[in-house]
């Protein structure tokens, strides 16, 4: 019995890192969405189409960025979406764990989480889009805006344990056992 439960809590923590990530990833595809439609001169969907583009294909991607702020392609900005969010899911979790092994709270956390953010913002513009043949991130929207918007998925994800201390207690059903 105290295993169910220790896999229920388990499978909750995840959902909430999921869920932190998602909402972490709204916040930085709506910074970087208003930040092409405004400043950049861009579509407004641009970055949808920019991160779907490895499997849709560069079409509604170049169209978003010279043919008007509000162009749109349901199935490329869709496919976008999903591909960010799941993604977000992922980063959500892994931040979630770390946080719970280096015990982060309260300001550390947020801290934490906007380094984190920028972190991986490293990672997927470094070794994860190329490999999947993604346009340069740095390149389209520049360090500026590229980095904000890591920084807002960051602190969204490291509000997670500020907001929800007791996710991050007793995970595991106890304190941690000392190695024999």
């Amino acid at each position: 019995m105290n295993t169910t439960r220790n896999l229920n809590r388990l499978l909750g923590f995840l959902i909430a890192g999921a869920i932190a990530g998602v909402l972490g990833g709204v916040m930085m595809a709506m910074f970087t969405m208003l930040a092409t439609a405004t400043y950049l001169h861009m579509g407004f969907f641009t970055p949808l189409y920019v991160i779907a583009s490895p499997l849709a294909g560069p079409q509604s991607m170049m169209t978003a960025m010279h043919g008007g702020v509000f162009y749109f392609a349901l199935g490329p900005a869709l496919l976008g979406l999903v591909v960010h969010m799941l993604w977000s899911a992922l980063w959500g979790i892994v931040f979630g764990l770390i946080a719970y092994g280096l015990h982060l709270r309260g300001a550390a956390a947020v801290i934490g989480g906007m380094v984190y953010g920028v972190l991986i913002m490293l990672v997927m513009s470094y070794i994860v889009a190329p490999i999947v043949g993604a346009p340069n991130f740095f390149q389209l929207l520049g360090w500026p805006t590229w980095t904000i918007g890591h920084v807002l998925f960051g602190m969204v994800v490291g509000l997670w344990p500020v907001l929800r201390p007791q996710d991050f207690t007793g995970l595991l059903g106890g304190p941690a056992r000392q190695a024999a």
